[in-house]
């Protein structure tokens, strides 16, 4: 195969337009997905062999989790799709031996990698224990509402076989996925904490931690399972059982997102959520967020709430002060032992009462996705064969208790929680609390974003102290851009930096400050190499812009050497997850300084070394590039774009130098240029030979345009001596005879007719008469 390596040496060129103003984009925000959109009750359709159904559903086999291959169809009035050979089997702990069933759906099962719409898996939840079939819902609402990493859900009707069986709750899967929409990475450890899960010490061996229990591992690694390294899981444990409580907060702190777990603990307490881990030791994720080092709390099933009750336990007369159990539960009683973390726990049930969890709340929600499902959770068939429920039931069971585990209605709950948690703990006004730090930081040559939140009853002043290595603190005040949303930019730095260091320090109204974090600072250390050259340009949505050479518009990435000597690729590798180096190793070539070297995203290796194999997304994602496996993968450029519009670019500018953004006129080859015109493409180039010609002279482009064109040709006296039109899929040669003419220079003129009419600079050509 031919090898074709399009390097293109440095020019700059001027399009006389204005500067376009830099728009921005923040880490985590979850984009809306069809999948999860709970507007309407979606329908979704499993069709199953009957044999492999009947095998699924068979007494006897309620733990299988062997995976059969099924169609899944997913129906609303925004979104359709269908996925061939997707996986089907029961889910659940108890519910597996419940009439109503509960499922998962793995897309990836058969075919690896696959997914629909970002997700792998989906949990089709039965919700046989709750005969208003919203509880799960509003838990998981109201823990997205606070900020909370809370999986997403909404209604939906299952058919299988194209037999009804029933309304069901589709629930986000929590997996690498999940962890790289909420935390911006998904390179860390991922456990899934089940019954007995207390985080008790067990040993300083990290292996004590993989003991099973009920047929499965307790702390279950779901990610990096070919290390199987439980050091970080071990560590977390061992400081929360052996470090004393006035020294938790520097210890723990660290590697703990303390704050998001006291949220937790009141969205736990005020539901009654005793299936979790404060009371028993079961359903929750815990993630180590590499971009931050600290361990992430992740709730998970939360159907046993709002007075759903199997232990003759009043739920919600319960003490908030006392909510967990009296067994081990070191994680809730040693953080709720400390002082200011008791505070704060208080402050989040208050604000929770307040707000989001108030009965007016609650009881609007509620009776809004009662509406909703109503016509479809009355004829569910297979809702009344667990506990005979009736129609009716699904109506009273919002205001009135239906007796047995159905302890109370939902709204009765809420309100007689808040009447007695109100008369159980007390909170004035404490500091303001920072939570949700995190940061977007790719090397000291980009700029690294710094965000976080304020939880206060009353704006505050957060103001952020900052130090690169060993140079003196400094400090700047953060922008409150929406609701106590506040970010701010720190560097680029001209010389390399190998860590930031920061903390903050919030002000509120009434003069009460609080430091973030309590002890210590947050730091960020970068693995960046200073070699001059870097990811230049990158396009994600190659509509009509620039050919490959097999004349395909695909996705391309832009190399620059903006240093004084050349520099070999030899080792090096680029990848489209900073947290994953080494996807692919560069050609062995060399790009000398002013160069340019172009890569083609199109995920089709085989075409040559300068074509990768993997393509980009154009609603976001990031790119790498680093030095080589036995040097320690250090990066040596890059960063994350957002989403990129359709023949649009994402790079910098100036080049190398300047900020990463959006570029309305991509320049692939060349040097970056920012304005205020869209272009549709980059102009090929004329090239007419023999030049000079003394009889015909053949006349095309570079590379074959996007759109119809028409060429001419122009005398020394500025008249159309000739003027033909060519369609797109022409051959784009034309050789001119000049007929009856003078010798002279003559001027080629094409013109691109796209959404607007674009010249290609003139060549021109020497025309010898003899």
């Amino acid at each position: 195969m031919k090898l074709i390596i399009a390097v293109f040496k440095r020019f700059f060129f001027l399009l006389g337009l204005p500067l376009l103003v830099l728009t921005g984009y923040t880490q985590g925000v979850v984009e809306n997905n069809p999948l999860f959109d709970d507007s309407e009750v979606a329908r979704i359709d499993i069709t199953i062999n009957p044999t492999y159904l009947q095998s699924i559903l068979q007494a006897g086999n309620e733990e299988s989790n062997t995976e059969y291959p099924a169609t899944f169809s997913f129906t609303s009035s925004k979104f359709t799709a269908v996925v061939e050979n997707a996986g089907f089997r029961l889910r659940g702990n108890t519910s597996r031996y419940a009439q109503k069933k509960s499922f998962k759906v793995s897309f990836n099962t058969f075919e690896p990698g696959k997914k629909l719409k970002g997700i792998e898996k989906l949990n089709l939840n039965g919700e046989h224990n709750d005969p208003s079939i919203v509880r799960s819902k509003l838990v998981w609402d109201l823990m997205g509402e606070i900020g909370l990493p809370a999986p997403r859900a909404n209604h939906v009707r299952l058919y299988i076989n194209n037999q009804y069986y029933g309304l069901y709750i589709n629930v986000e899967h929590i997996d690498e996925n999940f962890v790289k929409a909420r935390f911006g990475n998904n390179d860390g450890n991922l456990y899934k904490c089940l019954y007995p899960a207390d985080l008790t010490y067990r040993s300083s061996d990290p292996n004590a931690y993989k003991f099973v229990q009920n047929g499965y591992r307790v702390y279950d690694l779901k990610t990096n399972t070919e290390q199987d390294n439980y050091s970080d899981l071990a560590q977390l444990i061992d400081i929360i059982n052996r470090t004393s409580i006035s020294d938790l907060p520097a210890k723990l702190e660290p590697i703990f997102d303390v704050n998001n777990f006291l949220k937790y603990l009141a969205v736990e307490a005020l539901t009654g959520n005793w299936d979790g881990y404060s009371y028993n030791k079961n359903n929750f994720y815990l993630y180590r967020n590499t971009a931050t080092g600290r361990f992430e709390f992740i709730p998970y099933d939360t159907d046993n709430t709002f007075g759903i009750d199997w232990f003759n336990i009043d739920w919600a007369t319960r003490n908030v002060t006392t909510w967990v159990s009296s067994q081990a539960r070191p994680l809730t009683k040693n953080i709720l032992a400390v002082d200011v973390y008791r505070k704060r726990y208080y402050f989040y049930l208050k604000q929770l009462i307040n707000g989001a969890f108030s009965t007016n709340s609650i009881q609007s929600k509620a009776i809004a996705l009662r509406s909703k499902i109503e016509a479809y959770a009355t004829i569910d068939p297979f809702r009344p064969l667990d506990y005979g429920w009736s129609s009716s039931d699904f109506y009273s069971s919002y205001f009135n208790a239906l007796g047995g585990h159905v302890k109370y209605g939902l709204i009765p709950y809420v309100t007689k929680r808040i009447q007695y948690a109100n008369s159980q703990f007390s909170i004035g006004d404490i500091p303001p609390i920072v939570s949700n730090v995190s940061w977007l930081a790719y090397g000291y040559k980009a700029p690294v974003t710094v965000f976080a939140d304020v939880d206060d009853e009353e704006k505050a002043n957060l103001k952020l102290y900052f130090k690169a290595d060993d140079s003196n603190w400094q400090s700047i005040e953060m922008q409150n851009t929406n609701r106590n949303h506040y970010i701010s930019t720190l560097g680029p730095w001209s010389k390399p930096v190998k860590a930031i260091s920061f903390y903050f320090e919030c002000t509120d109204k009434g003069g009460k400050t609080t430091r973030e974090p309590l002890n210590g600072e947050y730091s960020i250390k970068f693995n960046q190499i200073a070699i001059p050259i870097c990811i230049n340009e990158v396009m994600t949505s190659n509509q009509s812009t620039y050919p490959d050479e097999y004349g395909n518009y695909s996705d391309w990435i832009e190399l620059y050497n903006y240093g004084k000597n050349p520099i070999s690729l030899q080792g090096m590798s680029i990848s489209d997850s900073l947290g994953k180096p080494g996807k692919w190793a560069l050609p062995s070539i060399t790009i000398y300084p002013g160069e340019f070297l172009l890569l083609w995203a199109d995920g089709e290796p085989e075409k040559g070394n300068n074509h990768l194999p993997f393509r980009l997304s154009s609603q976001g994602e990031e790119i790498g590039l680093f030095t080589s496996k036995t040097d320690g993968y250090k990066l040596i450029d890059g960063y994350q774009f957002g989403k990129i519009a359709k023949n649009e670019s994402f790079g910098y500018y100036p080049n190398a130098v300047g900020l990463p953004q959006a570029l309305l006129s991509p320049t692939p080859g060349k040097s970056n240029v920012y304005t205020s015109k869209r272009i549709d493409m980059v102009l090929p180039e004329i090239i007419a030979y023999p030049n000079p010609f003394t009889e015909s002279v053949t006349i095309t482009l570079s590379y074959q345009p996007a759109y119809d064109y028409t060429i001419s040709i122009v005398n020394p006296q500025g008249i159309t001596v000739l003027e033909h039109f060519m369609k797109k899929d022409d051959n784009p040669k034309l050789t001119w005879h000049p007929q009856n003419l003078s010798k002279g220079t003559y001027l080629i003129v094409f013109t691109i007719h796209g959404k607007q009419n674009q010249l290609i600079k003139p060549q021109k050509v020497i025309f010898e008469k003899f």
